[in-house]
């Protein structure tokens, strides 16, 4: 009999989470008593609302594994294509403790993040123009589905990360993160931020709209943090003409190498569009300090701003939608109308139609992580002559493998943190850019997929934001 299926198997899966149970109360209730214990050393702070939410999270995620009517092995280690079950989730939750206990920001850490970005975004946007240097473009893959057979396909593989998906969550994440590090901190190198920023803008170009979505909804909520000071506004237009100014070599290049032509008008409207920013750009950011760390806070100036930018953002898709079907302006038009097809956003509405449908069928707990193949209706797969088995929208996913009450859980995690990330963001300079790639990912999500490539990038962020050295002081020097 094979292992997955077994009833020892699922026997030792059911003791895993009970001992689970047993070892933690047990720890905590040592720790509670003894202040000279390991386990108080390393807890170093009383769990707060976030930590217990996500405790919940991974208990709800054992049991929902244990308690899978589908394949337990699957639901414990993750589809051999995806490696997201239970395993995977609880190491992202181990990231986020360690990250909140332990780590001590440094300034260094942040360089070679954004050094190690600028690689990235280069890779990409070279293979993009058919400079392939490293051979990773074409692919043959053979893999093994969730029903145990072997595939095999071709594939383009974008830059290291892979999947035009995948690529757009870490595009989106290091353009916000690299972006607010070079408007807020006070670094000597915080051009190596804006170099990082800027080149990820251009290799999310060529990937998908989740994480364009993601980025633009972002900086919008960023807005207070940006109008805090001149220096600040000043520092964000600067950024805003280096993206300018790689939306212009984009179609330079594009028109030219791609289609063979260049379309004046719009490369003359760019180039003036980079000038002006970056000339309002230098001149407000050397204008003015930035903001002592008491100053108030302009909370109402904030929202009315980024209530302005929603309604025109919007009024601008209904006017301007355009008549191209496939385009996602045109689709978001059509949804904002109310006439919501199955076939937009890349087959995304009918996923999550049909997905709903699974829920009622294990509600609280859900069918198991990594199961969302074996929980989509029969009749739903196959329709645009594909095969689903991630719900392209990360709470759809949770919602149908870990049901209502693992949903609830993660979502109080989420809340949790950012709400108590914003006030201190408007007083520390590492916070804000954390909390922007933070926010960023969790927009981003609600139309994408999460894979150990990128979804551990959320639970560092998370863990960076509640940590007490990050939120003390600024960044150090190695």
């Amino acid at each position: 009999m094979s292992l997955v299926n077994n009833k020892y198997y699922l026997f030792a899966s059911y003791m895993f989470v009970i001992l689970f149970f047993i070892l933690f109360f047990t720890m905590y209730t040592w720790a509670k008593r003894s202040e000279k214990s390991g386990f108080r050393i390393l807890l170093r702070v009383r769990l707060n609302i976030a930590d217990w939410a996500v405790l919940v999270f991974a208990t709800i995620t054992l049991l929902s594994a244990a308690l899978t009517p589908y394949n337990s092995y699957f639901a414990f280690w993750g589809l051999p294509t995806r490696r997201d079950g239970a395993a995977t989730q609880l190491l992202y939750i181990a990231v986020y403790f360690i990250v909140s206990r332990w780590y001590k920001p440094r300034e260094n850490d942040f360089v070679f993040f954004s050094a190690s970005a600028i690689l990235v975004a280069l890779i990409g946007v070279f293979q993009f123009y058919g400079m392939d240097f490293f051979g990773l473009g074409g692919r043959h893959i053979s893999a093994v589905t969730a029903d145990g057979a072997i595939c095999s396909y071709n594939t383009w593989y974008l830059t290291t990360i892979g999947n035009i998906n995948f690529v757009s969550t870490y595009a989106c994440m290091a353009i916000l993160l690299c972006g607010f590090l070079f408007v807020r901190h006070n670094s000597k190198l915080r051009y190596v931020w804006l170099s990082g920023s800027a080149l990820n803008l251009w290799l999310l170009i060529m990937t998908s709209y989740s994480g364009m979505v993601g980025t633009l909804a972002a900086m919008v909520l960023a807005i207070p943090f940006i109008t805090q000071s001149k220096k600040y506004l000043g520092r964000f237009f600067i950024l805003a003409s280096s993206f300018a100014a790689v939306l212009f070599l984009h179609r330079l290049f594009y028109n030219t190498l791609v289609l063979g032509a260049a379309t004046a008008a719009e490369l003359i409207i760019l180039a003036a569009l980079m000038l002006l920013l970056a000339a309002a750009g230098l001149s407000l950011s050397k204008a003015a300090y930035a903001p002592q760390p008491d100053a108030p806070v302009k909370w109402k100036r904030g929202v009315i701003l980024i209530a302005v930018c929603i309604i025109a953002g919007l009024a601008g898709i209904l006017i301007f939608g355009g008549s191209d079907s496939a385009g996602p302006v045109y689709q978001a038009r059509e949804i904002l109308r109310g006439n919501v097809q199955d076939d937009f956003g890349t087959h995304r509405i009918h996923i999550w139609r049909n997905a709903l449908r699974a829920v009622p069928q294990r509600p609280l707990i859900g069918s198991g992580p990594d199961s969302f193949y074996y929980a989509f209706p029969r009749d739903a797969q196959g329709v645009f002559n594909e095969y689903y088995d991630k719900a392209h929208n990360e709470y759809v996913q949770i919602l149908v493998c870990q049901g209502i009450l693992g949903l609830l859980s993660y979502l109080v995690f989420l809340g949790t943190v950012f709400i108590k990330a914003v006030p201190k963001a408007f007083r520390n300079p590492l916070i804000m850019p954390v909390l922007a790639a933070f926010t960023g990912y969790c927009i981003q999500a609600f139309f994408n997929i999460s894979l150990p490539i990128v979804g551990q990038f959320l639970w560092v962020f998370a863990g960076l934001v509640a940590n007490k050295n990050v939120i003390a002081g600024t960044l150090g020097r190695v």
